[in-house]
Formats: structure tokens, C-alpha cells, sequence
């Protein structure tokens, strides 16, 4: 990476995240290495890359084709290691997936583990999207993954997108908790427990949030996480209700640790998963067969 890419890179953080301190907090490093690097960067090119609104920080145009002009490159770059990494036959190298907190149980257990076999010098990094202030398929059409597991529903023309149902939307309780006697359970009910809520930028909970609007309810979680694991886990200990669909709970269920009660409102009768990848991006083989495990599994 030459100085002048480096620099745009740290310009693009700035503007996915918002400011510089932001950033900083994403790349775990000190806001003034942000901030020099930024600097340097319009003294170099003469020109102002960065102007304030409010608490947060934008790009001017110039900003903009500098960033747009580093995410091409990358995207050169990925595409070039993606052939180089062919003509070695790809029994090396890395997949980089994104990977929705929801299914990271289904995925370990029935992808990673035959790709593994398959490609077993192939390094697979798991990135879960809430960690990232971009959203999943934002960071496979920018390419800073090659493939995300998320929840929808997702409409873009730089995308591929396989949608697959996931099954209904339901309340997890501890057997202990009152709910769980209940064949189902309505939003006005829901609503006179403790929820458990993970972050807006979660496809699950955005879901979620959707689900109270159309019921004309406004939900105040009394706890808020940001892992399914940990939101199963308190719903274990009864101090509150989980949502999820069963299958994300289905090790908890089956150990009798959790009920799933069925929300009695239309939406929630189904949700939606996706595979996502980006539009004319050509997979390594350890990639395209990945994804071709998660095309059958659905």
C-alpha cells in the first residue's frame, strides 16, 4: 500500500464512521494518528477532503472521489488476488465472510467445517456485522468481504442477493418465566415484560423494530446487548424476553433451557435470511464453494 493509499484509507474510515474519533475507536488506535494521517493527505493533494456538520464530519467532492477512487483500486486489487490466487489452483489464501451473530451457530457447524475439509490451508475469517459501523452488505459491495450472512430484506443493484426463509420471529423465555405456558403471544402482552434487545444496527432487532411500529407499539427494552448469545443466555436466566426465530435458539431449545412462543401478529409469521455477494466479483473456488454449501443448505 503506497502512502497516498494509506492516507485515502484512513479518509475512508473517517467517512464510514462519521468522524474521526469514530474511526479511531474502530481501528483501535489514537484519534491524533487519524487526524495526522487526514492532514497529510490534503496538504499533499492541496484541497479540503473533510468538512464539519454538527457533531460529525463529511466529505467534500473532493473527499468523495478520493474515497471512490481508493475503493476502486481495492476493488483492482481484491480482483487481482482473486486470479492470482486461481492460477496457484486456490488450495491457499482467505475467505472473509460476514456473518450475522444469528447464524454463526449453523454456519460453524454445518459450512465452515466442510469448507475446512475441502480447503484446509484456506484461512476463513468471520467478521460478525454489528461489530463494524457498516452494514453487512455494505462491506461485501465496497469488498471488504466476499460474502454475508444477514438478515433482510436487502435491495441493491451492486448485489447478488439469495434470500431464504428463516422460519416465524418468536419469544424466547426460560420455561420458568410466565410466557411459557402460552401457545402464542401478542404484542400488548410482550409489552408488560422485560425485553432484551440487541443493537438497532442488527438485521434481527431492525426486524424486531418493525414488528412493534406495525402493531402501533412503541418497545422500551429493559436490557440491551449486543450478541444473540448473550440475549439467549438472559433469557436462560429468566430476567427476560428473547426474540429471535427457533432455529438461531435451536441448541437452547432442545437442552429444555428455552421456550419459543410464536408472536401472534402476521409479520412475524415469517423472516428473512440472505447470502449476499457483490455483482460481477469473481469468487475463489474456497469462496464459491462456500457459498455454494450455503445455496444448498437453504
Amino acid at each position: 500500500m503506497t502512502l497516498l493509499d494509506k492516507r485515502a484509507f484512513y479518509l475512508f474510515e473517517v467517512s464510514s464512521c462519521g468522524g474521526i474519533r469514530a474511526a479511531a475507536e474502530h481501528l483501535h488506535i489514537n484519534p491524533s494518528v487519524v487526524s495526522r494521517q487526514v492532514r497529510g493527505l490534503e496538504r499533499e493533494l492541496g484541497m479540503a477532503l473533510l468538512e464539519r456538520q454538527g457533531r460529525h464530519v463529511t466529505l467534500t467532492e473532493a473527499g468523495q472521489l478520493v474515497v471512490e477512487g481508493f475503493l476502486a483500486q481495492r476493488r483492482l486489487n481484491s480482483e487481482l488476488g482473486d486470479t492470482l490466487s486461481r492460477l496457484r489452483n486456490l488450495q491457499s489464501g482467505k475467505v472473509v465472510v460476514s456473518v450475522g451473530d444469528g447464524f454463526v451457530d449453523s454456519f460453524i457447524n454445518h459450512v465452515m467445517r466442510r469448507v475446512s475439509e475441502q480447503y484446509p490451508d484456506v484461512l476463513i475469517e468471520i467478521k460478525t456485522g454489528i461489530y463494524y459501523p457498516r452494514e453487512p452488505h455494505e462491506m461485501v459491495a465496497s469488498d471488504e468481504v466476499d460474502i454475508a450472512i444477514t438478515y433482510g430484506p436487502i435491495s441493491d443493484p451492486r448485489l447478488v442477493v439469495h434470500s431464504f426463509e428463516r422460519g416465524p420471529l418468536c419469544a424466547l423465555v426460560a420455561p420458568s418465566h410466565r410466557l411459557a405456558r402460552q401457545e402464542s403471544v401478542s404484542i400488548t402482552e410482550l409489552l408488560q415484560h422485560k425485553l432484551i434487545f440487541l443493537p438497532d444496527v442488527s438485521g434481527s432487532q431492525q426486524f424486531v423494530n418493525a414488528l412493534f411500529g406495525a402493531a402501533g407499539q412503541l418497545a422500551t427494552p429493559a436490557y440491551r446487548c449486543n450478541l444473540h448469545s448473550v440475549s439467549r443466555r438472559m433469557a436462560c436466566a429468566g430476567i427476560g424476553v428473547s426474540f429471535m426465530t427457533a432455529a438461531a435458539a435451536r441448541s437452547e431449545i432442545n437442552a429444555g433451557l428455552l421456550k419459543a412462543i410464536p408472536i401472534d401478529h402476521p409479520m412475524a409469521a415469517s423472516s428473512q435470511g440472505n447470502l449476499v455477494r457483490r455483482v460481477g466479483r469473481r469468487l475463489s473456488p474456497a469462496a464459491d464453494y462456500l457459498w455454494k454449501l450455503m445455496m444448498a443448505m437453504q
